[in-house]
């Protein structure tokens, strides 16, 4: 009895406490879609890309940064997606990861082309930076499968990978040239001829 005349006493509070609490999370929804909508929206038409970079903001330094690397602007783009990098949201960090590696594999593609002006050295620096860049992404996220595709493709496309087999003996018995009294020669073994 004493329930049901505490409710009927205090109803009308509580039904108004509670629809100002619904109103105020709807107001904030609202404008939370309403500022995702305008990042979207300078997104699409570009005007993000004027912006400068506010770095507590994450999800706008990702699209700058993504931006600054469809204008081929690497310096621009690395500085952007560093930070995006730094959010404490592991979407958001693994996705600037993944798209630091892709910065990195494309510029070290342009490296590795020397009769384009590219040197060999800054094209392997580029993949290492690349190749850390995707594995932190996998890490942060693991089912980032474009990051596992990219990896791969890096790990053959990588010119330290072409002339591995040059340096390395396969089997132990096949015979490798060596250098003596400045002709080339083959290594004495054992194993070599008939049995």
């Amino acid at each position: 009895m004493r329930i049901k005349l505490f409710f009927l006493r205090y109803a009308a509070r509580i039904l108004a406490v509670f629809t100002l609490v619904f109103f105020a999370l709807a107001f904030w929804q609202g404008y939370a879609w309403r500022e995702a909508l305008a990042g979207n929206v300078a997104l699409v038409n570009r005007s993000l890309a004027k912006h400068t970079v506010n770095p507590s903001d994450h999800w706008q330094a990702y699209g700058i940064g993504y931006l600054q690397a469809a204008d081929n602007k690497p310096q621009l783009a690395a500085r952007a997606f560093t930070y995006a990098e730094a959010s404490n949201d592991s979407e958001i960090r693994a996705r600037a990861k993944y798209a630091l590696g892709n910065l990195y594999f494309g510029l070290a593609m342009k490296s590795a082309n020397i009769e384009a002006g590219g040197a060999h050295q800054q094209a392997v620096a580029q993949i290492e930076l690349a190749r850390e860049a995707y594995k932190g992404a996998i890490r942060l996220k693991p089912e980032l499968y474009d990051a596992r595709y990219n990896l791969e493709l890096l790990d053959r496309r990588s010119p330290e990978r072409r002339t591995m087999a040059w340096k390395a003996e396969t089997d132990g018995v096949t015979l490798q040239p060596f250098k003596r009294n400045g002709t080339a020669m083959m290594r004495d073994n054992a194993r070599r001829g008939l049995p």
